[in-house]
């Protein structure tokens, strides 16, 4: 027997879509999510390469799902036991309120990923150095006022294209000159600097960078037998 029911586990923007389309189609939708709010990584993300609001959009995404009937919600819930077979499977979900177990048909596996927390640059050590997500976040809540800020620097590649992580995390270059030209467009006499490898600011994503150059934004390429010392 399938049964016509499903789960998505993460409840980041991928599983929150996810669950919309599956209650679309007239699937009965169990969304397990660890935290206690919906959105995963978009929580501490200001705007897309584009210029949309990540925040609008996330409040929009969260309202629908509140508004789906075939959408059960679990939040604070993660998985303790899986039994059954494809088209027929037995979860139990733990959270503070105690076990649930959940039949359902099929399961779509939304995850997300972690930011990379470096142990170099004074990370974790002032509190001035901070993450990309880090920057965001304090933008959002205004914890960071753009316009206060005199001077900033952006150092790209960290802990990646390195033995240990050889890999390119294509998201760097965009995010650092989105937030530059932000911090420009506040206050034109902050100085801010990006220190870079190789800037990939691929396809449409070109224009930003022509943009953060026309705005004064300055470019300082380094290799990776003389990194920068903060």
């Amino acid at each position: 027997t399938i049964l016509p029911k499903a789960m998505v586990i993460g409840g980041g923007v991928s599983g929150m879509n996810s669950a919309l389309e599956l209650a679309t189609q007239g699937f009965e939708t169990h969304l397990v999510e660890r935290d206690n709010t919906l959105g995963g990584n978009a929580r501490k993300l200001r705007i897309t390469a584009k210029g949309e609001d990540i925040q609008a959009h996330l409040a929009e995404l969260t309202a629908k799902i509140e508004a789906q009937p075939l959408i059960k919600v679990h939040l604070g819930s993660t998985l303790k036991k899986v039994s059954g077979f494809v088209g027929n499977f037995k979860t139990t979900l733990a959270s503070d309120k105690g076990e649930e177990v959940v039949e359902h048909g099929a399961a779509i596996i939304c995850t997300g990923a972690s930011e990379y927390k470096p142990a170099e640059y004074l990370y974790g050590q002032h509190k001035a150095v901070m993450t990309h997500q880090e920057i965001d976040a304090a933008f959002i809540s205004g914890e960071l006022d753009p316009a206060k800020v005199g001077s900033a620097g952006f150092i790209l590649c960290v802990g990646s294209r390195e033995p240990e992580r050889p890999y390119c995390s294509k998201v760097c270059c965009t995010h650092s000159i989105e937030s530059a030209i932000y911090m420009k467009q506040a206050n034109p006499n902050c100085q801010v600097t990006i220190i870079y490898r190789d800037m990939r600011t691929f396809g449409e994503r070109e224009y930003l960078y022509r943009k953060a150059r026309e705005a004064g934004v300055l470019f300082i390429r380094y290799n990776l037998d003389r990194k920068p010392v903060v």
